[in-house]
């Protein structure tokens, strides 16, 4: 029971971890940009960020995006390697 116990805590933080990263990404996408974004729209997979929006968010962000992919490495340290708008 021990390690099941074990194993189901290492899921558990491994999973937050996804809805923290998430959580700064979309802050600093707010604070740059001034956009709110759902967690649903964003997802973030080994330096990969897909974006979910309209023509007119997903312009506003290609314009910001150098700023919100420098202040993601240098304050939360997220590496944003490439961004794909969808």
């Amino acid at each position: 029971m021990k390690n099941l116990r074990n194993l189901l805590e290492r899921f558990t933080r491994s999973l937050d971890k996804d809805t923290v990263i998430k959580g700064f990404t979309l802050e600093v996408i707010k604070r740059r940009t001034g956009i709110t974004l759902q967690e649903a729209q964003l997802a973030l997979k080994e330096g990969v960020l897909e974006v979910t929006a309209g023509a007119a968010t997903k312009n506003e962000l290609r314009l910001k995006e150098e700023a919100i992919r420098a202040e993601l490495k240098e304050v939360h340290n997220i590496n944003i390697v490439r961004v794909l708008y969808k």
